[in-house]
C-alpha cells in the first residue's frame, strides 16, 4: 500500500528584510531535493535550489522583477535577482547554452522560504551537488558535494 500522492502546495517567503516577498508552489514529496552547485556565484551566494515552472512563482513585493536587483554573469540571458537592502539572492532565472541546446530555468532558492511554515521543514530536504564549476553536468548530480563545494 502507497502513501499519499504528493501535491504541490503554496509556501511563502522573501528576502530578509521583507522587501522581496513571494509565493511558491512546491510539490514537496516524503524526500524532497535541492541542488548545490559549486561555481564561483552559486557558492558565494550560497544557493539552494530548486527548479520551479515559472508559473509557480508569485512575486508579492516589489510588483515586477524589474524592480528588483538582476546581477547577470556569463551572459545576459542569466538573471540573479536580489534585494539591494539585506543582499539576500532570491531567485534565478534565464537560459544557457549547454552542448548545443538551450536551457531554460527558474530556480528559488530555498533558504528563503518563510520558517517556520506548516507543512515546509527545510531539514527533510536532501542535497545534490552539481559541478558547474567545471561546467560537468553531464556528470549529474551526487550525494557529496564536489572538489571546491560546500556542504
Amino acid at each position: 500500500m502507497s502513501g499519499p500522492t504528493p501535491a504541490k502546495r503554496p509556501f511563502t517567503g522573501g528576502c530578509h528584510c521583507g522587501s522581496i516577498k513571494y509565493e511558491a508552489t512546491i510539490l514537496l514529496t516524503d524526500h524532497p531535493v535541492a541542488t548545490r552547485c559549486n561555481c564561483t556565484i552559486c557558492l558565494k551566494q550560497g544557493f539552494t535550489g530548486v527548479q520551479l515552472d515559472p508559473q509557480d512563482f508569485r512575486l508579492l513585493s516589489p510588483e515586477s522583477f524589474s524592480q528588483i536587483k538582476d546581477y547577470q554573469f556569463r551572459s545576459k540571458d542569466v538573471h540573479k535577482y536580489f534585494c539591494d537592502t539585506c543582499g539576500i539572492h532570491v531567485v534565478g532565472r534565464g537560459q544557457f547554452e549547454y552542448e548545443g541546446s538551450v536551457h531554460h530555468f527558474f530556480a528559488l532558492n530555498i533558504l528563503t522560504l518563510d520558517q517556520p511554515q506548516e507543512g515546509l521543514d527545510l531539514a527533510r530536504f536532501k542535497i545534490k551537488y552539481v559541478d558547474g564549476k567545471n561546467d560537468n553536468f553531464k556528470a549529474g548530480a551526487r550525494d557529496v558535494p564536489w572538489p571546491w563545494g560546500c556542504v
